[in-house]
């Protein structure tokens, strides 16, 4: 087995606020480097979602997709309890939606950044295995659930986990094959 990640290159909805000012950008959340750069927010209910990247790995060099994991750096400034609600979304090969459930992760204040992880999905809408053309619409979805008096959620990276099969090579010699 094999992995690569798939970070933000684009934004599809932005309601959390940037560190920089203003409101924020895939820009905010696409390397982890803690509180040189975040996206932030106080509000429940702020969603924040981002386009990846193209798959770094050629379709040729995958046999199967086996899951995809949604995984986040995040910090719950000052005092209090927030969640964050993690899920997979956007369009499948075949224009399904991408769709297969969500995460409520539980972010307690105090501390440096962690790394939290949604749910191993194998599947991209709860029934179908991952194909490799699922990847080219797959978006990531992040919800802040509860409101804060008391400090903001943060979160500076965001990426997508994909393992995978790599595919045999097609051209292998096979012992005796070239006499």
């Amino acid at each position: 087995m094999a992995t690569f990640i798939m970070l933000p290159n684009g934004d599809n909805l932005q309601q959390w606020d940037s560190s920089g000012g203003g409101t924020s950008s895939y820009t905010d959340v696409d390397n982890d480097n803690g509180d040189t750069e975040y996206a932030f927010s106080n509000t429940t209910g702020e969603r924040m979602v981002v386009d990846l990247v193209p798959s770094p790995v050629a379709s040729g060099d995958v046999d199967t997709i086996n899951s995809v994991t949604i995984k986040a750096s995040v910090r719950k400034y000052s005092l209090g309890t927030s969640y964050v609600i993690l899920r997979q979304a956007g369009t499948a090969a075949d224009s399904s939606a991408i769709s297969n459930g969500s995460d409520t992760i539980t972010v307690l204040s105090g501390g440096a950044y962690n790394t939290i992880s949604g749910t191993v999905e194998t599947t991209s809408d709860g029934s179908d295995a991952w194909v490799y053309g699922d990847l080219a619409g797959l978006q990531i979805r992040i919800d802040k659930f509860r409101s804060d008096r008391f400090g903001e959620l943060r979160m500076s990276y965001l990426y997508a986990e994909v393992d995978y099969t790599k595919a045999l090579a097609g051209n292998a010699t096979f012992f005796g094959a070239n006499f």
